[in-house]
C-alpha cells in the first residue's frame, strides 16, 4: 500500500481486473437498459394507471419485467467466474447496490399493483428504498472509480472494454422475462 492509497494493480492482475471490469460493465449495462425500458413504460402509462384498465395492464407488465430483470442482475453478478482480491470491494458494493435495486423493485411492483386495483400505496416506504437504492447505488459507483483509477490501463482501453461490453448485451443478450 502506498503513501496516497491503494497499490496500482498491474501485471497478471491487471489482467484478471480488467476481465471482472468488462463482466461487471455487461451486468450494469444489462441493469441500465432494463431501467430505461421500465422508465419509459411509467412515462407512457402511470399517469393513467387509475383511470384507464390498458394502461394499469401495461404499467403492471412493465413492473413485472422490472422485478424478473433485478433478479437477473443479481443472477449475473453471482456468476461472475472470478472476481480478483483487488476488485472485492466493488464487487461487494455492487452486489449490495444490486440488492437495494431488487427491494427497490419489488416493493414497487406492488405499489403499482395496488394502484392498479384502485388502492393507494403507502409512499413513504417507496421514497425510503428509492433513497437507500440510491445511496447504495452511489457507494457501488464510488467503488467502481476507486478501482478502475488503481488499473493501470488508459482511458482508451477502459473505453474499448465499456464498448464491448455495451455491444455484447446490446445485441447478444437475448434474456426475456417471463410475463
Amino acid at each position: 500500500m502506498g503513501l496516497f492509497g491503494s497499490p496500482k494493480i498491474g501485471g497478471k492482475e491487471l489482467q484478471e481486473c480488467l476481465a471482472y471490469f468488462e463482466a461487471q460493465t455487461r451486468v450494469v449495462t444489462f441493469q441500465s437498459r432494463e431501467a430505461d425500458l421500465y422508465n419509459n413504460a411509467m412515462v407512457k402509462y402511470g399517469n393513467s394507471i387509475n383511470e384507464n384498465p390498458s394502461a394499469a395492464r401495461e404499467a403492471c407488465k412493465a413492473t413485472v419485467r422490472l422485478t424478473q430483470s433485478a433478479d437477473e442482475v443479481l443472477r449475473r453478478h453471482q456468476g461472475i467466474s472470478h472476481v480478483p482480491a483487488a476488485a472485492s470491494a466493488m464487487h461487494y458494493a455492487w452486489y449490495v447496490g444490486f440488492n437495494a435495486y431488487r427491494t427497490w423493485a419489488l416493493a414497487t411492483s406492488k405499489a403499482i399493483e395496488a394502484m392498479a386495483q384502485g388502492m393507494q400505496p403507502h409512499t413513504g416506504y417507496l421514497q425510503q428504498l428509492v433513497g437507500e437504492y440510491e445511496k447504495a447505488w452511489r457507494d457501488a459507483q464510488d467503488e467502481d472509480k476507486k478501482f478502475v483509477r488503481r488499473l493501470r490501463t488508459t482511458g482508451e482501453e477502459l473505453a474499448k472494454i465499456v464498448a464491448r461490453a455495451t455491444a455484447i448485451d446490446a445485441t447478444g443478450d437475448a434474456w426475456e422475462p417471463q410475463l
